[in-house]
C-alpha cells in the first residue's frame, strides 16, 4: 500500500501540480508588491463625465482640460492648449460618409499645403468608425494636424475632431486617447420641458 502511495505521489500527477504551484509561487513574486518602495503606484488622474441625453452621447474626460458647450458641439482643451478635441453631432439619422466627405473638403479649404496622411477606420469609444488624419498650414497655429473620427447610431450621426501641432505631445496624445475611448453613444432623450 505504501508503494502505491509513493508511486502516486512521484508520478504525473504530481509533476503537473508542482509545475503549477511553482508558476504560483513565481507569479506571486513578481506581481506582489514589494516593500522596498521602488515601485510606486500609477497616479490616478481626477475625471468629469460629460453625458448630454439630448445627443446620446457621453465620455470622461480629466479635469485638467477646459469644456465649453455652444449647441450641439462639445470642446475640451487641454492644459497647454496645445490639444483641442471637439465633439459635434451635426444631423439626426446616420450619415457617415456624407458628414466624412463634408469635413474633408471644409479642412481641405482651411488648411494650406494640406495632405491627407491617413484615411481608414478607427475606434470610437467601443464603435467603428470612418476616420481620416490631415496635416497643413493654419494661420496663426502653424503647421497643424488634425485627427477625424465620424460615426453614427441609429439616430445621430457624431463627428469628433483632435487638432493638435503637427508633433503633438505624446502625453496629450495618451489623454486624447483615453478620452475617446470612453465615448458612448446611446438613443438621445428629448430634453425635458420647462
Amino acid at each position: 500500500m505504501r508503494d502505491a502511495y509513493l508511486d502516486a505521489l512521484t508520478g504525473r500527477r504530481l509533476g503537473g501540480a508542482l509545475f503549477v504551484l511553482c508558476g504560483l509561487i513565481l507569479a506571486a513574486y513578481v506581481l506582489w508588491p514589494s516593500g522596498d518602495g521602488d515601485r510606486k503606484p500609477p497616479r490616478i488622474q481626477p475625471v468629469r463625465i460629460v453625458s448630454v441625453p439630448q445627443l446620446g452621447l457621453a465620455f470622461a474626460h480629466p479635469r485638467t482640460w477646459k469644456r465649453t458647450i455652444a449647441g450641439r458641439v462639445i470642446r475640451l482643451r487641454s492644459p497647454d492648449g496645445a490639444a483641442v478635441l471637439t465633439f459635434a453631432s451635426p444631423t439626426a439619422g446616420s450619415h457617415s460618409k456624407e458628414v466624412k466627405a463634408q469635413l474633408k473638403s471644409l479642412l481641405r479649404k482651411r488648411f494650406g499645403d494640406a495632405k491627407i496622411v491617413h484615411d481608414g477606420l478607427a475606434k470610437l469609444g467601443r464603435r467603428k468608425v470612418l476616420s481620416f488624419e490631415i496635416t497643413g498650414v493654419t494661420a496663426g497655429s502653424g503647421e497643424t494636424r488634425a485627427l477625424v473620427l465620424v460615426g453614427s447610431s441609429a439616430y445621430r450621426t457624431y463627428a469628433v475632431t483632435l487638432l493638435t501641432p503637427a508633433v503633438p505631445s505624446a502625453k496629450r496624445l495618451v489623454e486624447a486617447q483615453e478620452i475617446l475611448a470612453t465615448v458612448r453613444l446611446s438613443k438621445p432623450v428629448a430634453a425635458p420641458r420647462p
